[in-house]
């Protein structure tokens, strides 16, 4: 007693909330052991042997295979292991949430602080059984999906609540935050971000999600996320942003806090408003995790990874809308999922290299933990003051607070029940034995919020009166939208706590009563100024109501004699409206009228017009045809013309010529030296003409020589319009070469050998053959054959030729060549003229002529 008593005034010197006053007066506080559950894995292989052995639902049995290390020593000696709770090979992710990880979350939102390590030998699940996969999600969504469940309608808006950098949360007013959230807006506008949630953890729509109890509704709420990695001993935030893709992230320090909590310096830590933004951020996190290949496992885990939820909430105001703006009052609380690496060893691993270096840190950081619950665990069985060397890893040196009592700490132990794992396997239930034995004190719970002086429940009856206050104006009150909401304080002043008076805490029992009757006096004295205050506001409104009254009275009477005068006015004008209005219809008639009309006549018009169109294009039509047809006739009578001018022309030079021939043979007989008879003359002419009829070959018919310049040729083609035609050319393979000044010039595709397809898609609507040979006198002839191309029904085309020119070269000294008279019997003309026409005499007439003064007889 004595010394107790003794020890009393030291312990009141010292600060009340410095680590070592927790720790003097640790011995009074409540304290619960750490939970410590075990999972075990299903077989991966039927084949496999198992050394684990399931005995009861808390207890569970080692067996020691033959491939164990120590086997000749413990053969046949079975090891029992007891534990909170034994999650067998058949258990589900949700029956291991709701045991382990759902009681923290209850915490989280009651202002409690939690830890749940993830502990085992590397392929024992540890990271299933943290997030899971698709099909069937982990620890870490699952606690996302309740804690947005219970919270979603009380949800405080982005960027109101602020972290300080410091491990501590700044509240902003709504125009600071309004700014905020413009900023982040126009960060997205320029960047654009992608959306990339991993399949393998990605959280789906949940039906079995509940809410949670003991949830504060008149608080508001928000999320803030971290994700952090213990890699090498050293700290890496895997949230941070970086502005190069492959940029190495930089080392973070451990710092205290104003509060003595220790926190990563400088972390980032993302709000978040729902579960796929929270899985947005750790799948961020997850692609810069160390992660290795070993011969025990494909993805192994190199490094410590904590998954940091950090709940603030913060009363509001005595109008339940906005949030209080006062930093005191602000609760922080957070649970911190860790996933520790696998522990290893060498000889079954074979790591080398960068892989045995990161497998040495990883030990030594497990050692650490081990070394620092066994401590833990001495000072808690023996009441030793040992230190606790916390700082001899980054692991330990961060959870440092939850150790000494600043939160519920738990562990998930996850074995691989194979044979080959067995040594490794023991090592972990001992380690779990050691951890079960930690006592951690229990954390203080959150003071609830009337201490304040705050209404409870004013959110909820703010919501209500709104609700009354819309229901009214919509039927039709409009005076309740200037109805003013006004909850007011609650006066009751905080009960006094329960206290055990003992001779060994006498001083703290004091220390605290003393606290709580100055928490009343303040209580009290801040609830008689809200009095004071509020007396004197009623007595101004009630003033103000009276003043307002006598004035609104005045302005009454002036405003009814205003308004009869008014009515008055009203009546004359509403007369002279009712004349205005008679006289605006028989005008709106007659436009009426007028439009219909209107209307009619130019429905007429239209018809009208149509016709006269209808007739301009029949006039026209008629006019095509007539001038087709008088084209046609005229065409037709010089056709006729030309033809009846050619006969008479044909007929007057045969009679010319039959004229000149019978003058010709006159003349020679009257110039000849034949006899001549004593017959009449005009017998004898009688005669030559019959004999000059008779001397015709039997079925000629004596026709006109054409003589002279050529009159039209009719091979010519005067049209313009096929000046453009198109020729296929066809000539020898080895051509002589033309000396004449005159040569063939057209558009021309030229071949040797021709093809249909020459004929068809060159689009050759003519056709020329070029033949050269020699002609009697040795000299060259060209003849060029032309001809058109005609496409036939089946496809093809048919060349039909119509003209030959012939190219001739001779020289000018030589002598024409001879001409003979045609086939009516015509002399050849180097016959003399005289000799020639001596002959057609002889050959014609038989008889002479002589002429006698007197007939002879």
């Amino acid at each position: 007693m004595k010394s107790s008593r003794m020890r009393t005034p030291a312990r009141q010197m010292l600060p009340p909330k410095t680590p070592k006053s927790r720790q003097a007066s640790k011995e009074n506080l409540i304290k619960d052991p750490v939970q410590v559950f075990c999972r075990i894995r299903p077989m991966q292989s039927d084949s496999d042997l198992s050394c684990i052995r399931v005995v009861s639902s808390s207890t569970v049995a080692l067996i020691p295979p033959e491939s164990a290390v120590n086997y000749k020593i413990i053969s046949n000696k079975e090891t029992q292991y007891v534990f909170k709770h034994i999650f067998d090979v058949d258990s589900t992710q949700h029956e291991c949430f709701t045991t382990v990880a759902q009681p923290l979350v209850e915490g989280l939102i009651k202002g409690r602080n939690g830890l749940l390590f993830s502990y085992g030998v590397t392929g024992s699940g540890k990271t299933f059984t943290m997030t899971g996969n698709r099909q069937d999600r982990g620890i870490m969504p699952r606690c996302m999906d309740v804690l947005f469940k219970t919270i979603s309608d009380y949800q405080a808006k982005k960027y109101v609540f602020k972290p300080d950098r410091l491990n501590g949360f700044d509240v902003l007013s709504e125009a600071d935050a309004m700014l905020e959230r413009q900023a982040e807006i126009n960060a997205r506008l320029m960047k654009l971000e992608r959306k990339d949630t991993d399949i393998e953890i990605a959280s789906r729509a949940s039906t079995d999600v509940t809410t949670l109890s003991g949830l504060d509704e008149d608080n508001s709420f928000a999320v803030f996320i971290s994700y952090i990695e213990i890699y090498n001993n050293s700290v890496y935030d895997l949230c941070e942003p970086t502005t190069q893709r492959n940029q190495p992230l930089q080392t973070k320090i451990i710092r205290e806090d104003i509060n003595h909590n220790m926190f990563v310096h400088g972390v980032t830590e993302i709000e978040v408003k729902s579960v796929e933004e929270a899985l947005n951020a750790f799948h961020m996190g997850q692609k810069r995790k160390r992660m290795g290949h070993t011969i025990l496992n494909s993805e192994s885990s190199r490094s410590h990874s904590v998954f940091t939820i950090r709940l603030v909430q913060a009363p509001v105001d005595q109008m339940g809308e906005d949030i209080v703006q006062d930093r005191d009052k602000v609760t922080v609380s957070q649970l911190s999922l860790v996933d520790l690496a696998g522990s290893e060893r060498t000889n079954r691993t074979k790591n080398t290299g960068q892989r045995l270096r990161e497998a040495g840190n990883i030990n030594n950081s497990l050692m650490t933990l081990r070394n620092c619950l066994e401590i833990l665990r001495e000072n808690n069985m023996t009441g030793a003051m040992k230190k606790v060397p916390y700082r001899d890893s980054k692991l330990t040196h961060l959870f440092k607070n939850f150790f000494d009592g600043e939160g519920q700490v738990k562990m998930i132990v996850c074995v691989n029940p194979r044979s080959e794992d067995y040594d490794e396997t023991a090592q972990v239930m001992k380690f779990a034995e050691i951890t079960q034995d930690v006592q951690i004190a229990r954390q203080t719970p959150m003071k609830p919020t009337f201490d304040s002086g705050l209404t409870p429940g004013r959110r909820k009856a703010n919501q209500l009166f709104r609700m009354a206050m819309h229901n009214l104006e919509e039927n039709g009150r409009a005076e309740a939208r200037d109805l003013e909401i006004d909850l007011g304080l609650v006066y009751k002043l905080p009960s006094f706590p329960d206290f055990h008076l003992r001779s060994e805490n006498i001083q703290d029992v004091t220390r605290e009563l003393m606290n709580c009757l100055e928490d009343r006096i303040r209580c009290r004295q801040r609830l008689n100024d809200d009095f004071g205050a509020r007396q004197k506001e009623v007595r101004k409104l009630l003033y103000d109501m009276e003043s307002e009254n006598i004035r609104v009275k005045t302005e009454n009477a002036a405003l009814t004699a205003t308004l009869n005068q008014e009515r008055e006015r009203i009546k004359i004008y509403e007369s002279k409206i009712m004349r205005y209005e008679t006289s605006l219809d028989a005008l709106n008639r007659k436009l009426r009228d007028k439009d219909d009309y209107i209307s009619q006549m130019e429905v007429n018009l239209g018809e009208k017009q149509h016709q006269l169109d209808k007739k301009e294009h029949e006039k026209e039509k008629q006019r095509r045809k007539f001038n087709s047809k008088i084209h046609e006739e005229a065409e037709k009578r010089n056709r006729e013309l030309n033809i009846k001018l050619s006969e008479q022309k044909r007929m007057l030079n045969e009679q010319m010529r039959s004229q000149e021939e019978k003058l010709r043979l006159v003349t020679d007989i009257v110039t000849g030296e034949q006899t001549v008879t004593n017959e009449p003359v005009s017998n004898l002419i009688r005669r030559f003409n019959s004999n000059c009829e008779n001397n015709q070959p039997p079925g000629s018919e004596r026709k006109a020589r054409p003589r002279g310049t050529v009159v039209s040729n009719l091979r010519h083609r005067r049209s313009k319009s096929v000046g453009n035609e198109k020729w296929l050319e066809h000539r020898p393979s080895h051509p002589v070469p033309l000396g004449t000044i005159l040569q063939p010039y057209y558009n021309a595709k030229t071949v040797t050998s021709p093809e249909m397809k020459d004929l068809k898609k060159a689009k050759s609507s003519r056709y020329c053959l070029i033949d050269q040979q020699a002609d009697t006198d040795g000299e060259l002839e060209t003849k060029l054959y032309k001809g058109e191309v005609i496409p036939t029904t089946s496809g093809g085309a048919q060349v039909v030729f119509d003209d030959v020119e012939c190219l001739k070269q001779k020289a000018p000294t030589d002598s024409p060549p001879r001409k003979r008279k045609s086939a009516h019997g015509a002399d050849d003309q180097k016959t003399p003229k005289k000799n020639k026409s001596i002959d057609v005499v002889e050959s014609r007439c038989s008889i002479g002529i002589q002429g006698h003064k007197k007939a002879r007889v």
